[in-house]
């Protein structure tokens, strides 16, 4: 089982993250929506799933949204109502959204042993619960495995971010998961400083297809730094989708060569961003393709 792989430090996993539908479909698209996502999942023989909580991030970001937000259904819905998969699933959990009772209620409610613990977007966000405070009410559940969320841009602006994994791992975290990945640079000087922190636990590294420019906009709006050469590469490309679809390739051969080589346990997240069939599509080929790099 994947929390079992997690624990015992196996590298090379590959996950598949996706968003659950809006809340707002009616029974019948949801339906029909999670029919087909559950052909598509039992298609890449993933380790596991990654089922995201979502958040309006607009606080952390004075831009306009390139998309507008809307609610979805919670990961526990999705995946015990809805998705007919055995795969097992990673629930994200937005602490800021619960008081502690409502947290502990579904914690103790999900189907799920693995959680991945997510703060608030933003210093100045109102919070009903802290993460600090999650990471205490997730410890009284002995069978539940918890991890954080690891940022490379925010590494770079702050040098911190194994010291937060540090602190988080003495809070209870078993493993973390990247925001998702397109600046190899930027990420192999965090993993770098990760190395140099020791950190053995599990990391995942998220990689999102691009299809076109306004995806790939949205990406920049949530907080991803793509470099102007990566950008430019995919302007020029005749195939934009799989032109980002063979950068992801090499950044992960990068980075995974540079984990073997400095005693990180690296392992992958390919996720799609859009619900836009050519790049869920392009996301699945790449998560199978990855069991072969």
């Amino acid at each position: 089982m994947l929390k079992e792989k997690i624990l015992n430090k196996e590298k090379g996993l590959v996950l598949y993250g996706l968003t659950p539908p809006k809340a707002e479909f009616e029974e019948s698209k949801l339906r029909d929506i999670s029919d087909r996502w559950t052909g598509r999942i039992e298609g890449i023989n993933a380790d596991g799933l990654v089922l995201y909580e979502v958040q309006d991030e607009s606080e952390r970001n004075d831009s306009e949204r390139t998309f507008e937000f809307s609610g979805t259904l919670s990961p526990e819905i999705y995946y015990r109502d809805y998705l007919s998969v055995a795969t097992p699933s990673v629930f994200y959990r937005v602490a800021s959204g619960y008081n502690e009772d409502a947290f502990r209620a579904a914690l103790a409610a999900q189907s799920s042993n693995l959680n991945v613990l997510v703060g608030a977007t933003s210093s100045s966000q109102k919070v009903r619960l802290n993460l600090a405070r999650a990471y205490e009410i997730a410890g009284e559940f002995e069978n539940l495995a918890v991890g954080g969320v690891c940022i490379a841009e925010r590494h770079a602006k702050k040098g911190d971010e194994p010291q937060r994994m540090r602190e988080k791992i003495a809070a209870g975290a078993k493993f973390f998961i990247s925001q998702a990945i397109f600046d190899a640079q930027m990420t192999r000087k965090f993993l770098e400083d990760c190395a140099a922190a020791k950190i053995t636990e599990p990391i995942f590294l998220t990689f999102s297809t691009a299809g076109n420019p306004k995806t790939l906009e949205f990406i920049k709006w949530l907080g991803v730094s793509v470099p102007s050469s990566v950008e430019d590469r995919l302007n020029a490309s005749e195939d934009y989708l799989a032109q980002s679809c063979e950068i992801i390739k090499e950044i992960w051969r990068e980075l995974k060569q540079f984990g073997d080589e400095n005693g990180l346990n690296l392992s992958a997240n390919i996720e799609s961003v859009m619900a836009k069939r050519a790049e869920i599509e392009a996301s699945l080929e790449l998560a199978r393709e990855f069991r072969s790099l």
